[in-house]
């Protein structure tokens, strides 16, 4: 009897180990990295191609749970150093393996890759030499500038990943959603404003300060959409709401990362949607080669010879949009306190207005033309 019961403990303890083992899911050209950042699991060639990303997204995380609580919905990031990798990643599956969302971004020797393919497409083979090598041989400090960029483009993704499953249990977040505000129940403007947070900045606040005389009213943003922007690349861009080119999945602009020296939406210094945002083309600097006012010329020179771009409205008006949110957050965080961000974010979800909140005597009140007084200064103070 003691031996039959000895051995049904043996069969048993595998049996029992099963379904746990069931959850950890392999993916086929990838090493996995797992709990290396509370609720998020890394897929990579190997531990220093997530090295980069750790502390990013750990901070993330933590201002995430700042706002919604912590119990948030469990992620996948897949780091491909090759096309390979970032060919194999099948979204559907990665969801249908228990992940709320699935983000794949993609080192710094593919975004080369990648950039070279898409002029290629555009422009035959007939690239010029100085394109093509600057390009290839992009000097350390952009190649850090770079690496320091996508990592921080990554927290953003994970901030809007994380609001939208947060809010929604039946959706499943996915790359090619990364630019539409349209699949979270929060305003547009809460929805940028806490992205940024996540990643402990403020959207395009050079820009804003150098526009400030065209920023839209605080009230409008509090409603609005995000600006479309569409792509100014090729012809292949869109997107629903907020959509765009340049975001992966999206169709228009460079491919999502970029080439080196980009920040995750296009070259350096892009705020905006697609094609070639800000910066102009590689070695424009960290705030790109070109800029442009909003209601005229280029404000500069581009870098090495290379030819302006007068951004698009759409562009400046997407830049501005994402900088009075992100900036207006912050703000109201320091105006208000956090406990009250998180009631804010609390009732939007369940359906009331932005302003009606804000506008309570115990928030900010009703005189938006003095909160929109007191901002404006706020910003500028953060310059000077």
């Amino acid at each position: 009897m003691l031996r039959f019961l000895l051995a049904a403990l043996l069969v048993a303890v595998p049996l029992a180990a099963g379904p746990a083992n069931a959850q950890v899911v392999d993916f086929k050209n990838f090493v996995s990295f797992r709990n290396l950042v509370p609720g998020v699991d890394f897929f990579a060639s190997n531990r220093k191609n997530v090295s980069p990303y750790e502390k990013p997204a750990a901070e993330a995380i933590a201002r995430m749970k700042e706002l919604l609580g912590d119990d948030l919905p469990k992620g996948a990031v897949f780091i491909c150093s090759s096309v390979q990798q970032r060919d194999s990643v099948y979204e559907p599956r990665v969801l249908r393996s228990g992940y709320r969302w699935s983000i794949t971004v993609v080192t710094a020797e593919v975004r080369t890759q990648e950039v070279l393919e898409r002029i290629k497409a555009q422009m035959g083979d007939n690239i010029p030499a100085e394109i093509r090598d600057r390009i290839r041989n992009q000097p350390p400090e952009m190649m850090a500038d770079a690496e320091q960029q996508a990592a921080s483009t990554l927290a953003r993704q994970i901030a809007h990943a994380v609001t939208q499953t947060a809010m929604d249990e039946n959706l499943r977040f996915r790359s090619s959603r990364l630019d539409d505000m349209g699949k979270s129940p929060l305003p547009d403007w809460l929805d940028i404003g806490i992205a940024w947070y996540a990643v402990g900045a403020k959207a395009n606040l050079e820009f804003l300060n150098q526009n400030m005389e065209q920023t839209f009213p605080i009230e409008d943003i509090l409603s609005m959409s995000r600006p479309f922007v569409a792509s100014s690349f090729d012809q292949g861009g869109g997107g629903s709401r907020g959509g765009g080119g340049g975001m992966p999945g999206n169709g228009g602009g460079f491919p999502g990362g970029g080439a080196p020296g980009m920040n995750g939406g296009g070259f350096p210094g892009g705020g905006g949607g697609g094609g070639f945002p800000a910066g102009g083309f590689p070695g424009g600097g960290a705030q790109g080669g070109q800029r442009a006012s909003r209601g005229g010329g280029p404000r500069g020179g581009g870098s090495g010879g290379m030819p302006q771009r007068v951004l698009p409205k759409d562009e400046q008006d997407r830049m501005l949009f994402d900088g009075q949110s992100s900036t207006f957050f912050f703000f109201l965080i320091e105006k208000v306190g956090i406990e009250k961000v998180r009631e804010l974010i609390r009732l939007t979800r369940e359906g009331m207005e932005s302003r009606e909140y804000l506008e309570r005597p115990e928030v900010l009140g009703g005189d938006f033309g003095k909160i929109e007084e007191e901002w404006a200064a706020w910003v500028k103070a953060l310059r000077s």
